[in-house]
């Protein structure tokens, strides 16, 4: 290790050589390269982190880049996990980068998340949210998660043998919750909070200041803060779902409005739009609970909304068609 690399971060109090060392043997895995993803990510690299897995299924778009600002234009169309660790190998040589080109669901989480000492939730995405925790809870691996929205966001520090569940803080997923794509952020917004993941990752891994215990409220409008305790109990039934292919299930159910569909599907798939389904006495629906079914849409965030109604309906057997290759 080329400590002279690190020079100003030894110097700090309590961080030391031996903080230098804990962090060129810690392994990380960051789901999500996105706007919260790439403002966390250098910092991570540049602080000598040893293994830094990234995980994200999508391609670069032009909306993409007031937030996410590793990318340029150049980059357009191609996937945002195998750029940034292009990206950050410039940076870094001395550490081990992995792209993985995939999303993760609650199988995948539970296969690997052991691998790690700490998860990054830098998603939008709640069914990621709640596999990442329930993974974690499982293997005592801590993860931290935020979450932004317009000029406002959340940061928090879960599972772990210390820190409570991320079902305590939301017990079900919100289905009228939007993503960024819906409701709008200032690029600004998803720095400071990815910053603030890579900061509270390194102080977990090398033990030097507090590590947040509490859930960091906070609004860049006009700044104001709030930390919120949350206790480590909770109620929650919530079950993620597994991302499958379309031959994996007895039925295909594509949830775009019917201008959409009528514009091209999958072989085989029924349409019924989020719109409709919204509204809908489900026994009327000609949906059956003895079979399975893949949910889609264009994106995955209106798939990601019915499958929760459908199961707060009964339904079971519901998976979401995956994206990408793992």
């Amino acid at each position: 290790m080329n400590f002279d690399r690190y020079e100003r971060q030894i110097k700090v109090n309590d961080f030391g050589i031996a903080g230098q060392k804990k962090l060129s043997g810690a392994r990380v895995l960051m789901v999500g390269a996105g706007g919260l993803g790439s403002a966390c990510l250098p910092y991570l690299v540049g602080a000598g982190v040893g293994h830094i897995s990234v995980m994200d299924a999508d391609k670069i778009d032009l909306s993409n880049l007031h937030r996410q600002t590793i990318y340029t234009e150049q980059y357009v169309g191609q996937y945002k996990a195998k750029i940034a660790v292009e990206k950050m190998r410039l940076l870094n040589s001395d550490i081990e980068l992995v792209p993985l080109v995939c999303d993760i669901d609650v199988k995948l989480a539970n296969k690997i998340v052991a691998d790690f000492d700490i998860i990054l939730d830098c998603t939008d995405n709640y069914n990621t949210k709640f596999s990442i925790n329930d993974a974690c809870e499982k293997h005592g691996v801590v993860f931290i998660s935020a979450s932004i929205e317009g000029m406002a966001g959340y940061l928090g520090v879960f599972c772990g043998d210390k820190f409570p569940s991320y079902r305590a803080l939301f017990n079900e997923p919100s289905i009228d919750g939007l993503n960024c794509a819906e409701s709008g952020v200032l690029g600004t917004v998803a720095g400071m909070f990815g910053m603030l993941q890579a900061h509270e990752a390194i102080k977990h891994i090398t033990n030097v200041g507090d590590v947040l215990d509490k859930i960091l409220m906070l609004d860049l409008y006009d700044f104001s803060m709030q930390k919120i305790t949350i206790p480590h109990q909770y109620e929650s039934t919530f079950r993620p779902f597994e991302l499958v292919d379309a031959v994996d299930v007895d039925r295909l159910l594509d949830v775009r409005e019917a201008d959409e569909y009528a514009l091209g599907s999958l072989d085989g798939a029924v349409n019924l739009p989020l719109s409709t389904l919204r509204k809908l006495d489900l026994n009327g629906a000609g949906l059956d609970k003895n079979l399975s079914y893949g949910i889609y849409c264009a994106t995955g965030a209106r798939a990601q909304k019915a499958a929760i109604i459908l199961q707060r309906q009964g339904f079971e057997s519901l998976s979401l068609l995956k994206v990408g290759i793992c």
